[in-house]
């Protein structure tokens, strides 16, 4: 028998540390498969818990109902619709009074094909209505990923922005390391392709119910009805955002430069300077005490563990890049993109030393935890602050002044708002 900690020749890591992995691999894999196994759609998306919780009118609740059935279908008759371009209310009422088409490349037997992948691979986890929520969700830490707000964290865009469609086609083919979402590498392209438009239905239908609630608490009275064009703008904008996601692209400024002693070492020094420590910790396992907010999910937003290398976006240099570059999207973790204006630093010189530290970060995953010379330079940095500055995110206000909804109630006023339903633990 094996000690209880001995490492294996050429693995580098505990050996019964990696079985009791595949282990809990192999569980959630059955998991999902159990819960995956959907049955036949329902008739009808059901609406949030917070129209409930909010005690809305019955005849706005009726309205968004109708408003949402007419945008996206419902489970067993998907739809992906816009207002027809440049068309005005008619003298029709209510959700008639502006016409809709069919979103190009969406037409309903597309989706329901996707919808049928994904009915047998994510509603197991993610649920009907992509709230997360699916039979296997209880089981699951981190939970899977609720849609609805048209936000995901995980994006070669900047900030606030959507993903581009190769970001969602990655995390389908590789899947989130550290997390219950596997790889979906053999499932054939055509069946891939038709799951992410899926994706961005059930998106686009949560963003969009999201947009009627808030209309309805803050605009409406009563007597009110949703006005068909103000629908139809919410339509058109949650569309747009997602159009120009291809073309937000974030490019570094400066190439990757060759990774060397000296460039590791400068990578620590930033590791301190730029406040990560403040949440990742000196030795960059993640504090688990620093008062850090939730996320969008509402779970508190625990910083990831650098040194167990679980990057759940990726750890390609130039994911590790755009995640310091940009943030997460819905996690207090800020964007770190602006230079130094007190140092006189340039834009140039700031991406430059975001490649020190992504060679920083890649060292410590590496090596399993920090180096002596990086610890001992980073400590150096740390004695010579007296007094280190709380960064933005940590104070609860957005690192780039702009709302994200990081740790913004969606309803204000409601207990079924996501961000104040404590009880999990998510790692950015």
């Amino acid at each position: 028998m094996l000690p209880r900690r001995q490492t294996v020749v050429g693995v580098g890591r505990p050996f019964f540390g990696r079985l009791d992995r595949e282990v809990r691999i192999s569980g959630v894999a059955l998991l999902i498969l159990v819960a995956g196994c959907s049955r036949l759609p329902d008739s009808a998306y059901n609406l949030r818990a917070d129209v409930e919780k909010l005690e809305l009118p019955a005849k706005h609740k009726a309205q968004i109902a109708r408003y949402l059935t007419a945008y996206h279908g419902s489970p067993s008759n998907p739809r992906m619709a816009l207002p027809k371009e440049g068309e005005k209310a008619s003298e029709a009422e209510g959700v008639d009074a502006i016409g809709r088409v069919d979103k190009p490349g969406y037409d309903r037997l597309h989706l329901v094909f996707g919808r049928d992948v994904y009915a047998r691979q994510c509603a197991g986890c993610h649920g009907t209505t992509g709230d997360g929520k699916g039979p296997a969700a209880v089981h699951l830490n981190p939970p899977p990923r609720d849609y609805r707000n048209g936000i995901f964290k995980f994006a070669s865009t900047p900030r606030g922005s959507k993903p581009r469609r190769d970001d969602l086609r990655r995390i389908v083919i590789y899947g989130a390391k550290g997390t219950s979402m596997p790889a979906f590498r053999f499932l054939p392209e055509e069946e891939r392709e038709a799951v992410i438009d899926y994706v961005q239905t059930l998106s686009a239908r949560g963003e969009l119910e999201i947009n009627l609630i808030r209309e309805a608490t803050d605009e409406l009275v009563e007597e009110d009805d949703f006005d068909p064009a103000t629908v139809a703008g919410f339509v058109t904008d949650i569309n747009a955002s997602w159009a120009r996601a291809d073309e937000e692209l974030v490019r570094p400024l400066t190439v990757n430069p060759a990774k060397t002693p000296e460039t590791v070492r400068d990578g620590a020094v930033a590791f301190a300077e730029m406040y990560c420590v403040k949440c990742h910790n000196r030795d960059a396992a993640g504090s688990k005490s620093a008062d850090v907010g939730v996320d969008t999910w509402g779970r508190i937003a625990f910083p990831a563990n650098l040194a167990m290398g679980m990057l759940h976006g990726g750890r390609r240099p130039e994911d590790i890049y755009r995640r310091i570059y940009s943030g997460i999207n819905g996690t207090p973790m800020p964007a770190s993109k602006d230079p130094n204006t007190v140092t006189g630093e340039t834009a140039e010189e700031r991406s430059e030393r975001i490649w020190h530290l992504v060679h920083f970060i890649t060292e410590v995953i590496e090596n399993n935890g920090i180096p002596e010379a990086e610890q001992a330079a980073i400590d150096e940095v740390l004695q010579k602050r007296a007094a280190p500055a709380e960064p933005a995110a940590a104070a609860g206000i957005p690192a780039d002044g702009l709302d994200h909804h990081a740790a913004v109630p969606l309803f204000p006023g409601s207990e079924a708002d996501p961000v104040h339903a404590k009880g999990g633990i998510h790692e950015p």
